[in-house]
């Protein structure tokens, strides 16, 4: 669980970085041109063209992976794949404008000089503050600006470069550490951020799902018929209703214990479940008693399922302590008879046909409809609602 969080975190810090640095279609190709129309001053034309050309294509490579990286469904464990492209994207325009310092520093210049290390002053300002979710990418963005810092001032001779390059090495530490703060606190709120998720995720299951069961419970399973009601009156299309009990299960508590008796419901819960589709909803209204809501099924199609669930149940082989505990279940199958019927009806009928296939004998299955229900036609439900 801990290691999951870890790369969700690690994509969620990747999430940020790209968000931040999404921003670039709208001023890296500006900056570009500015530091181009400046550069011609000490530079050929052709020269500052032609690194221009190439930045602004690099800046659409880069920004083109940024969007490719937020349009696809990213899994966790796709982070460094995902980590590695950006990288190798966003790195090759670190690698442009530093690129400066090798054509377009003229040694001795002082103006050229300001000019240039105001450009890469600026570069590690910015990345500090875009690239900082992102460790490695961070301090991948940072180096080749920081070599570039750092460059002109060594290169030259004298007391007065040594102390630029000591003051430059300075403000590279300093902004190394304001970097690893904001990414620190980055970091602990997306934690934060993705445990209230978990949290919220784990409490909305609890109030859906019946802790013994793992299907829906009373008031979900109930919320699910209003709502396949709703959809089946709407639309005109057919619905129906299954009521399941486990025929003998006092007497499984009374022989057995309690735990025993929870371990047979939690079997004949999975044995069902498993047996229905994703469309369906399975829930426990209470002690032994199910509920299976089947939308777009008619009459003959529920007494299908209801069959092969009472079949499914049938072939348990569950045993305690050596003997074999006998696991049936009666089923009643209604189906919905009118335009927006109440689910307490359904409910209802669905009831008296289990308590009749408990009195004929239990292990099989009974229908409860009227002729209301045999007249009507669900495809002319549109003409009545």
């Amino acid at each position: 669980m801990e290691t999951d969080r870890n790369a969700r975190v690690r994509l969620a810090q990747l999430q940020l970085y790209v968000n931040n640095h999404i921003n670039d279609q709208y001023l890296t190709p500006v900056s570009t041109v500015i530091v181009a129309a400046l550069l011609t001053t000490w530079r050929p034309l052709a020269w500052v063209v032609t690194w221009a050309v190439v930045e602004l294509a690099i800046i659409a490579t880069y920004l083109t992976c940024y969007r490719r990286f937020r349009a696809v469904d990213r899994q966790p464990h796709e982070e460094p794949v995902w980590a590695r492209r950006i990288a190798w994207a966003h790195g090759a325009h670190m690698l442009s404008w530093s690129s400066i310092i090798v054509w377009g520093w003229v040694p001795g210049d002082a103006a050229n000089l300001m000019f240039t290390m105001l450009v890469h002053l600026g570069l590690v300002s910015a990345t500090v503050a875009m690239s900082n979710p992102h460790r490695r990418l961070l301090l991948s963005d940072m180096s080749i600006p920081m070599v570039a810092l750092l460059a002109p001032p060594l290169l030259s001779a004298g007391a007065f470069n040594t102390g630029l390059a000591m003051l430059g090495l300075f403000y590279c530490a300093l902004m190394l550490c304001v970097a690893a703060k904001i990414h620190q606190t980055t970091a602990e709120a997306i934690e934060l951020r993705l445990r209230n998720e978990e949290l919220i995720a784990r409490l909305e299951r609890q109030t859906r799902i019946d802790g013994l069961t793992g299907v829906a419970n009373r008031n979900h399973l109930l919320a699910t018929g209003n709502a396949e009601i709703r959809r089946a009156s709407r639309f005109g299309h057919p619905m129906a209703l299954l009521m399941l009990d486990i025929d003998h299960f006092k007497s499984i508590n009374d022989t057995h214990g309690h735990l025993v008796g929870d371990r047979v419901i939690k079997a004949v819960a999975d044995a069902c479940a498993l047996s229905l589709r994703d469309c369906d909803c399975l829930g426990r209204m209470g002690g032994e008693e199910f509920v299976a809501i089947l939308p777009e099924t008619d009459l003959g199609a529920a007494v299908a399922v209801a069959e092969r669930l009472r079949a499914t149940v049938e072939a348990l082989r569950l045993t305690h302590e050596g003997r074999p505990l006998v696991t049936t279940v009666s089923v009643g199958v209604t189906v919905l008879e009118s335009a927006s019927e109440p689910l307490a009806n359904l409910l209802s009928r669905a009831d008296v046909a289990m308590y009749r296939a408990k009195k004929r004998g239990r292990n099989c299955v009974e229908t409860e409809v009227t002729s209301r229900a045999l007249a009507w036609r669900p495809q002319d439900v549109a003409a009545t609602v």
